[in-house]
């Protein structure tokens, strides 16, 4: 007979589609069960929990207000691989918002109220 955790009913269960996905990628099938969803849900709750508690130590030490990235850099210095990869996303990050300003938004919507088109309205206009 298999033991079921009651959950409290107040607590959200952020990750269960992603687990989910995650769980079918590395090779489960695609309805996994519940229950190892849950265990997955609150082993990573639990590891977020932690790191974010280590890096606010060092935040509160240095008396600053906001998170930088080296405070998660610090909580992260035991474990090397886990520190690379949150390099390269680091460096993914700053290379995508770089992206993103090349193409911004706001950019499009100035190309379009340009000189060119205003010489054009204006002829179509005399005619």
């Amino acid at each position: 007979m298999a033991v079921t955790k009651r959950y409290p009913k107040g607590k959200q269960r952020l990750f269960t589609n992603d687990l989910k996905s995650l769980l079918y990628a590395y090779g489960d099938s695609p309805t996994p069960n519940i229950e190892t969803i849950h265990a997955l849900e609150d082993a990573l709750t639990s590891y977020f929990t932690d790191l974010i508690m280590e890096a606010n130590k060092v935040r509160r030490l240095q008396k600053r207000a906001k998170f930088i990235e080296s405070d998660y850099r610090f909580a992260l210095r035991n474990d090397p691989i886990k520190l690379a990869r949150f390099d390269d996303l680091a460096s993914a990050s700053v290379v995508l918002s770089k992206a993103q300003k090349l193409f911004d938004v706001n950019d499009v919507g100035k190309l379009k109220g340009s000189d060119k088109e205003k010489k054009v309205k204006k002829t179509k206009t005399k005619s």
